[in-house]
């Protein structure tokens, strides 16, 4: 977080590397899905067939809206992270190879310090993990101060460049 409080800027490019989705998700179009549950249940009601009228009411007004929420929930929650998480350095534990055929949805298990306790978490979908990320690997990472297990893996961390004078 900046020192003004106002959080960290988020960029298209911040998105890209972070696996954010490109745009904030739009509110459900609950005018478009009225209308459309309305134009199919007339129908079915002049026919009698009530509980189908429901049960395309129920998906139309109900599922849909709550897939939707649970959805964008989740893009904002991270977002949020990387907006206004407290920073650490952590250990990669493991990276977990994606299971689907074309996917990239890499499991990355680390542990960092937050608030003098050791965390263990598990981030799901983390683009470094694409780019090389390897156990014991230092990185960056960022966490909600709520709930450090809510974190985003920003980047690798740079090592410090330790000189040694040897005596012969």
């Amino acid at each position: 977080m900046t020192l003004d409080g106002a959080g960290r800027t988020l960029t298209a490019t911040t998105r890209e590397e972070l696996g954010l989705p490109a745009v904030s998700g739009a509110p459900y179009r609950w005018a478009f899905a009225s209308l459309v549950v309305g134009t199919a249940c007339v129908p079915l009601v002049l026919a009698g067939m009530w509980r189908t009228c429901l049960a395309a009411a129920t998906i139309g007004l109900v599922v849909l809206p709550l897939v939707h929420w649970f959805e964008h929930r989740d893009a904002k929650r991270r977002e949020d992270v990387y907006r206004f998480g407290l920073e650490a350095l952590g250990r990669v534990l493991d990276v977990e190879p994606s299971t689907g055929p074309g996917r990239s949805d890499h499991i990355v298990r680390i542990e960092f310090v937050a608030a003098g306790d050791v965390i263990h978490a598990s981030i799901i979908g983390c683009p470094l993990a694409r780019r090389g990320l390897l156990p014991e690997d230092q990185v960056v990472v960022l966490y909600a101060p709520d709930r450090p297990d809510r974190c985003l893996v920003v980047r690798k961390a740079t090592r410090e460049i330790v000189d040694a004078i040897f005596e012969d």
